[in-house]
């Protein structure tokens, strides 16, 4: 085996992620894979030339349609999840990663909003926490001094190529991962040329390790990434997100039946556009009772519909505008798939096993049990991981925290439930925290204060209302 083979996973969900990213990209990277998505109609056209290379074809491509309704229900989940700031505290030491969390300048919570994306798309995503190399024995002090900085590096699903995972310490970890990459190769600083290597991270019997694999040269040494003390890793710092769980196995893509939906109404929509152009036509017929040269003699310019000159149709002549009627099963088939992805999008932020309305499910949504909802706490639960190693890296143990908003729904608090609240409150069936929490859940309060915090400005941590 090479460095180059792939995870028997990877090769069976490579296409499913293939597909649901073209259809978020939408029509233009759709239409730029032409037969993969839209099967060309026949084998030969009139022109003589076959498949889509036919001039048929081409027409029939250019008049397709694509609607990228996978595209909007991801922008949509998206802004569902971050309608509110997530809830964030980290050590000062780390206050940096708010405005450049990856090392080339993305912030930490714009880094979050790309992950979703990806996990939407794909039900996967890899963070690995680097660093740069460090002397054994460097203090703290030292790397402050130095400026060194632990940053996350996020991985798309595409990029992971293997992984193999072990019982270590009675734990199970992650033993080997290799990462394909591109980096800039040539000297000529407006070229765009790039060239292919692999990332091999390995956790060795002596701790954590990274090695480069480049086409045509010679592998770097293995290297062991230290923390700020000098220490090994006995831990590779790197996690993968699941839709799921955050383990290596890989999960299912959320927006892949919407994706599969929105390509099959892509191609009724080729169908049905076709239909139209060419019974959109009308074909005129005539019926006559002269010779040909006598029809020449008449209609010298031949007929010309819409003119207003007359023309000889000959005794028993005749002249019909026959039009075949619109292809409607293809339509309806069109609007089943719309309100098919409609259904689709609304079970990824409701319940998962209840049959109620869209809207049913809006009024007593709980995201908590939603698709959506253990996304987002996948997430969390990853990038929290991530900030306690870069907090190890750079010499602080304060714990950070991470929470990406799962309320993705305004939940009003009005005077009557307030009021309600407050009974209950009396009657010791609810406690304080219950309250701030849905007060919080309404808008009512930020959602990055505390109670204690509250009280404390109260001067005592008295009922809330």
């Amino acid at each position: 085996m090479t460095v180059e083979d792939k995870n028997p996973q990877y090769e069976t969900y490579l296409p499913v992620w293939q597909k649901t990213r073209d259809s978020v990209r939408g029509s233009v990277a759709v239409k730029d894979k032409r037969q993969v998505y839209l099967p060309v109609p026949d084998s030969e056209s009139s022109d003589g030339r076959i498949g889509v290379e036919s001039l048929r074809y081409q027409q029939y491509l250019k008049r397709a349609l694509f609607t990228n309704f996978t595209g909007r229900t991801k922008n949509a989940l998206v802004g569902a999840a971050f309608r509110k700031m997530p809830v964030l505290e980290i050590p000062v030491a780390l206050d940096y990663l708010l405005d450049d969390a990856t090392g080339d300048g993305l912030g930490l919570v714009q880094m979050a909003k790309d992950e979703l994306s990806n996990l939407l798309e794909t039900g996967r995503a890899f963070l690995l926490v680097d660093y740069p190399q460090s002397e054994d024995g460097m203090s703290a002090e030292d790397v402050t001094a130095l400026d060194l900085k632990a940053s996350i590096v996020p991985y798309e699903a595409e990029q992971v190529i293997n992984w193999r995972t072990e019982a270590v310490r009675g734990r199970k970890l992650l033993t080997l991962c290799v990462i394909a990459e591109q980096y800039k190769s040539g000297g000529d600083e407006f070229a765009h040329d790039t060239e292919a290597q692999h990332r091999v991270l390995r956790l060795r019997e002596d701790g954590y390790t990274q090695q480069l694999y480049r086409e045509g040269l010679p592998y770097t040494e293995e290297f062991y990434p230290r923390r700020a003390d000098g220490s090994v890793w006995d831990v590779i710092p790197a996690v993968f997100v699941g839709s799921k769980n955050n383990d290596a196995s890989v999960d299912d893509a959320p927006l892949s039946d919407i994706a599969d939906v929105n390509i099959a109404h892509y191609r009724n929509s080729a169908d049905y556009e076709e239909s139209c152009f060419l019974t959109g036509q009308p074909t005129l017929f005539i019926t006559h009772s002269l010779s040909m040269e006598q029809w020449q003699e008449y209609n010298p310019n031949g007929i010309k519909l819409g003119s207003r000159a007359g023309h000889v149709l000959g005794e028993a002549g005749s002249a019909t505008l026959v039009q075949a009627d619109p292809n409607n099963l293809v339509l309806e088939a069109m609007r089943a798939k719309e309100n098919a992805m409609i259904a689709i999008g609304a079970r990824i932020v409701t319940d998962r096993g209840g049959n109620e309305t869209a809207e049913g499910a809006r009024i007593r949504f709980a995201s908590e049990n939603s698709v959506l909802g253990d996304i987002v706490h996948n997430l969390s639960q990853a990038i929290e991981q991530c900030l306690s190693w870069c907090g190890e890296f750079m010499g602080t143990g304060d714990l950070a925290e991470f929470e990406i908003n799962r309320e993705f729904y305004d939940k009003s608090v009005d005077p009557q439930l307030l009021m309600s609240m407050v009974t209950l409150l009396d009657r010791q069936i609810i406690s304080n925290q219950d309250i701030f929490d849905r007060l919080k859940a309404g808008g009512i309060i930020d959602a990055d204060r505390k109670l204690e915090d509250v009280a404390e400005e109260l001067g005592e941590l008295a009922p809330l209302g």
